[in-house]
């Protein structure tokens, strides 16, 4: 098999620290081996689309890291006997499964055999049947899902460039160094989880196995156990972290804070900032799944100055603004934001034959977000899909949000047109959270009169990464 490959262990002695798992710690050198064992096991006739289940168990990270090193592709998958794994698996048709969710979310597939084998360090493997396998890229390194807040979500196919060179961005703008140990507090199927993992163990930092969330105290009894420097947030988690009292106290211990996944109102970040302390960073960034998870951050000392933005392009990538005609607009106009950089995926995929595809996208990608730049900082102003139109009037519904939970303090709030001329605004709470947007004056939300409708949710549908599911409550 001809193939390039990520190697995600290529740097750091034998006997630094590479993996954490509860009292366990592989060095580089253990890791390298087991990994190895996996890629025996894998072969190296052909390529092999490689599925891969509980990424943040001790086994499931050495099959991804075996895979990437031996120039397979590869596919994560969290809790995989639930939820659209099946369908998945039927579309994609994987060549081997690892781990035993995996195979028994293929049971009902006619595609497989019942034919098991044990592969060296506790996983579980499951070879593919099909005739004819359709052929892969030969750069195609991961196939990722998008987190899909206002849709069901699309497959990503991304390439070795693409995960070496955002990797390497993300650890030149996020200051890792060897010494760092970080807690996986994401899902590896979540393209910012993934990116810390990535970005961790080549820069030859550690990398911390927990599936807790930074809202559950186990987390953090990990992160004291293990001498945790960095992990990363969600905006969702981030609310959450900032109405603990013994936040402060934990996110004090932290050499730096990554946070990324939707926006963040600039008092949120302000007061994270205060609560991390002066001895910690937070970096402050902005991604999409289809460039391979970030293309900008915001620099802890710039935070001050650029309150509200999402910083500047990683290395390697360029911001364009453009306006409905295509054509760049100048420096503080408004448009669609365009990202330019190795790390932008080769396209989308539906099925397995997809998968053979070259790069569709030439190293350019149209966002769907709009924005401004000014000074060379990013602005970003919401999402082209979310501009609508009401009795006439344009309006943008990530804008109604953000003035209603600025109203109501932070809380939550979802706005999405579900009929012609109508915006319904659901809010997390009770009526008491009505009556403070009420007192506060619907006008302020920039929605024609007799053209809003307020209703309450307990909590608002969200996706693993924690944005609001919008297709939902649609």
């Amino acid at each position: 098999m001809t193939s390039v490959a990520f190697d995600l262990l290529a740097d750091g002695a034998y006997d630094s620290a590479a993996l954490v798992d509860g009292a366990r710690v592989l060095t580089r050198g253990q890791a390298r081996e087991m990994a190895d064992g996996i890629a025996r096991f894998l072969g190296d006739d052909t390529k092999k689309l490689v599925m891969v289940d509980n990424p943040r168990s001790l086994s499931g990270a050495l099959a991804y890291v075996a895979v990437l090193r031996a120039g397979h592709a590869v596919m994560l998958m969290e809790a995989a006997g639930q939820g659209d794994a099946p369908r998945l698996i039927e579309r994609l048709r994987p060549d081997v499964l690892l781990g035993p969710s995996c195979v028994r979310a293929a049971e009902a597939s006619p595609h497989y055999q019942r034919h098991v084998r044990e592969v060296p360090h506790g996983g579980v493997a499951r070879w593919a049947i099909d005739a004819d396998p359709a052929a892969l890229a030969e750069d195609l390194a991961l196939v990722a899902r998008t987190s899909g807040s206002t849709s069901e979500g699309k497959l990503v196919r991304l390439s070795y460039d693409n995960l070496v060179s955002n990797a390497a961005g993300i650890v030149a703008a996020t200051d890792i160094r060897g010494s760092d140990l970080v807690a996986t507090s994401l899902r590896l199927d979540y393209s910012f989880g993934l990116s810390m993992f990535h970005s961790h163990l080549v820069a030859g930092a550690a990398v911390g196995l927990t599936t807790a969330s930074p809202t559950m105290d186990r987390f953090w009894t990990d992160v004291e156990r293990w001498g945790v420097t960095s992990t990363g947030m969600v905006p969702s988690t981030v609310r959450f972290m900032l109405q603990d009292p013994e936040s402060k106290a934990r996110l004090s211990a932290l050499r730096s804070l990554l946070v990324a996944g939707g926006p963040l109102q600039a008092d949120s970040l302000r007061r994270l900032r205060e609560a991390v302390g002066p001895q910690g960073s937070v970096f402050y960034m902005y991604g999409q799944t289809e460039a391979t998870a970030r293309m900008t951050c915001l620099d802890p000392e710039l935070a001050a100055e650029h309150e509200g933005s999402v910083g500047v392009p990683i290395a390697g990538g360029r911001i364009e603004i453009r306006g409905p005609d295509g054509l760049e607009v100048g420096p503080g106009r408004r448009g669609e934001v365009y990202y330019k950089g190795p790390n932008v995926m080769l396209g989308y995929a539906v099925t397995r034959d997809d998968l053979a595809l070259s790069d569709l996208c030439g190293g350019e990608l149209g966002t769907g977000d709009i924005g401004r730049l000014r000074d060379g900082v990013l602005y970003l102003e919401g999402r082209v899909d979310r501009q609508v139109k009401v009795l006439g009037e344009k309006v943008n519904l990530d804008a109604v949000e953000a003035a209603a939970v600025s109203a109501l303090g932070g809380t939550a709030a979802a706005a999405v047109l579900t009929e012609p001329d109508q915006v319904h605004l659901h809010v997390e709470g009770g009526p008491e959270s009505l009556k403070r947007l009420r007192a506060w004056g619907l006008a302020g939300l920039g929605i024609p009169p007799g053209c809003l409708k307020l209703r309450t949710v307990a909590h608002l549908p969200r996706t693993p990464s924690g944005k609001v599911r919008y297709h939902s409550l649609s």
